[in-house]
This record gives C-alpha cells, sequence and structure tokens, in this order.
C-alpha cells in the first residue's frame, strides 16, 4: 500500500486534554482525492473501526471524540480501487484539523519511493546510535516523505522520542508502525514498556501490489 503524503494542520487554541476533548468549538474536515472516500476510525485494541462517513467530511471534533476512549485515535480514509490512507491523530482540543489525502490506484509501482525511503531509515539508524537526535528525525522525516507506508520509519521516530523522554509523541509513533504491521512484537513491547497499548490497532488493508 502506497500512501500519498497527508496534509495534517491542527490548530490549537488551548492546550491538549489527556483525552479527546469534546469542544464545541473544534472542527475537523476531511477530504480526498478521489472524493467519495470512506472515513473510517479505529482506537488501539479494536479488530474493526467504525464508518462515520465519506470525504469530503466535515464536522465538530465531538463526532470524533465521542468515539475514542483512549488518547490516541486511527483515521483511515479507504475506497474501492485505490490504496487506503491511514494516519494517528493525537490528542484533540479547540481548533481546526484538516486531512487531505492524495489516494493512489492500486497497483501503482512504489519500488523507487520504498528503496529511497529504506535508505533515509538507514541514515536514521546511524544516526540514533551516534545520538545524534535531531538528525535522526530529519532522516525519518525524509523516510516518510517518500513513503509513507514503512512502519520501520515509525518504529524508529518512536525510538527517537523514548529516548528523548517524549512518551506522548513515542506513543503516537509507535501506534502508526503497529497500524501498519501488527506482527511486528518488538513495537508492542515498546509500547508496552511506554505504557501504551500494546494491542494492535486495526490495520487498513493493504492492495496488491
Amino acid at each position: 500500500m502506497l500512501i500519498s503524503p497527508l496534509r495534517l494542520t491542527l490548530l490549537k487554541s488551548v492546550a491538549a486534554c489527556g483525552i479527546f476533548c469534546l469542544s464545541s468549538c473544534a472542527t475537523v474536515s476531511i477530504t480526498s482525492r478521489p472524493t467519495a472516500a470512506e472515513v473510517i476510525l479505529a482506537v488501539p485494541g479494536q479488530e474493526s473501526g467504525k464508518v462515520i462517513g465519506k470525504t469530503p467530511f466535515t464536522g465538530p471534533v465531538s463526532d470524533i471524540a465521542k468515539n475514542a476512549n483512549r488518547s490516541t485515535l486511527l483515521v483511515t480514509i479507504r475506497k474501492a480501487g485505490y490504496r487506503p490512507y491511514s494516519v494517528v491523530i493525537p490528542n484533540l482540543g479547540s481548533g481546526k484539523l484538516e486531512i487531505d489525502a492524495s489516494l493512489q490506484p492500486v497497483g501503482a509501482d512504489d519500488s523507487a519511493d520504498v528503496n529511497l525511503a529504506i535508505r533515509y531509515i538507514l541514515e536514521a539508524e546511524k544516526e540514533i546510535i551516534d545520538k545524534n537526535f535531531k538528525n535522526a528525525l530529519k532522516s525519518l522525516d525524509k523516510a516518510k516523505a517518500a513513503n509513507p507506508n514503512i512502519a520501520a520509519a515509525y518504529m524508529f521516530e518512536g525510538i527517537v522520542y523514548q529516548l528523548q523522554n517524549d512518551k506522548g509523541k513515542a506513543k503516537e509513533a509507535l501506534v502508526r508502525a503497529l497500524a501498519l504491521d501488527p506482527t511486528d512484537t518488538e513495537v508492542r513491547s515498546l509500547l508496552n514498556e511506554i505504557g501504551g497499548d500494546g494491542a494492535a490497532p486495526a490495520p487498513a488493508k493493504k492492495g496488491k501490489k
């Protein structure tokens, strides 16, 4: 599954809560190309998600918040014939959340993107060993830009944030990694270490390559 880069903007007017906030002034807007893609919500540990509508989708954050009983939520944008896009949404306070996803047709060749992403991931691994965490995160950002569907990039991102004692960002990255590869026991262990949920999130169904 090839996931195109997603534009994700969260403009907060107040600090995020420990759980999803039921704020009447917060809004969420989800668009996709092509349109009429399903918007599916899931929380870590769920076997299946809940369809809340189709793109373009606009509504109050409370429509998403009331479906979550944890501090992280997995949103999947899916349309038949295209590779789904999944993203982990962190805590939501009041403000505006915008998601714009460009879905790729099933069967599109992504080998070049994969090779480039792996190259950046290997660079990041070396930076982590040398404790150059800032450079490691830059390399991982490049890896995700090349192909945001490689679980290892999010795993290493989670490790960097864990080493920096940022458990919130570490959990967010590791949940994303586990969504892409639910069989990765190492990621489960890392999640358990930081007090996260090591149960597998509902993964997006992958298209055939």
